[in-house]
């Protein structure tokens, strides 16, 4: 009989308490999750309430909100002292909004929209923690950008407009509170099996399609999973991570080290 070996702890990070955005679902929840096996305590923020993998946690506060209203991090930062008087140590910044059409095609309210949610979103914030982080002598952010951060596709022009904005954004912060003891970095994933992305291949006509096309543009021939890269995440919040400022993580399965995209169905 095979004896299967339990599954390793996650080792601590050493966080007090860490702030999630869209931690709701797909990546955010997946980092959320992977935060409190490592015993950590959050504030998860969402458009929605909490997703039931959340519920019944004591170590999780939860905040309703659009990430690019100030209101709302008023909320976040009053609930992170509430938990802990120095407020949160890291913040985890994954929520994010898709648009796919081609250029022409998408209006200025949508490029506006995803600057907003993308960008304007994590800028509130960094406005709202890292100030407490310096004060308190240090912390760490971990933003999930995209590949398309580094490259284009077609169809994804706000998209990726908005996700290199927000890794100039992530590298322009850390430049500036590295030497305070705040590690500011990014993860860049590649095509990542998330509601976002299911809902994208829903919207085709043929999802099928969609997914073998993906699976094959990919080396590691299948899609990401979520928890890959919410475990990269932990990394850039750890001190392993202490000599990176500004750094871009790529997570693609490889996708980014090839030069034959084919997105043939």
């Amino acid at each position: 009989m095979t004896t299967v070996p339990a599954p390793v702890p996650a080792a601590p990070l050493g966080r007090r308490l860490a702030v999630v955005t869209g931690a709701g679902s797909g990546i955010g929840l997946a980092a959320a999750q992977a935060l409190r096996q490592r015993g950590v305590p959050l504030v998860g923020l969402d458009l929605a309430g909490p997703p039931a993998e959340l519920q019944g946690d004591d170590g999780v506060a939860w905040i309703e909100g659009d990430v690019s209203a100030p209101a709302t991090w008023e909320r976040v930062g009053a609930a992170c002292l509430a938990r802990d008087p120095r407020g949160a140590d890291c913040l985890v910044a994954c929520a994010g909004a898709l648009v796919v059409a081609p250029l022409l095609e998408t209006s200025p309210e949508q490029f506006r929209r995803l600057f907003d949610v993308n960008v304007v979103g994590v800028l509130h914030g960094l406005r709202t923690l890292v100030p407490g982080m310096v004060a308190d002598g240090g912390g760490a952010v971990a933003v999930v950008c995209s590949v398309n951060s580094l490259f284009t596709e077609q169809q994804l022009s706000a998209y990726s407009a908005s996700k290199a904005a927000l890794l100039q954004l992530v590298r322009s912060t850390a430049a500036e509170y590295a030497a305070q003891g705040v590690q500011v970095n990014a993860v860049c994933p590649g095509i990542t099996d998330t509601p976002m992305l299911r809902s994208h291949m829903n919207a085709s006509g043929d999802p099928a399609a969609v997914e073998r096309a993906a699976a094959r543009r990919t080396p590691l021939g299948r899609l990401l999973r979520p928890e890959e890269v919410a475990e990269t995440l932990c990394f850039l919040l750890s001190d392993a991570a202490s000599g990176l400022a500004g750094a871009a993580v790529t997570v693609d399965g490889g996708l980014t080290a090839v030069y034959d995209h084919d997105g043939g169905t």
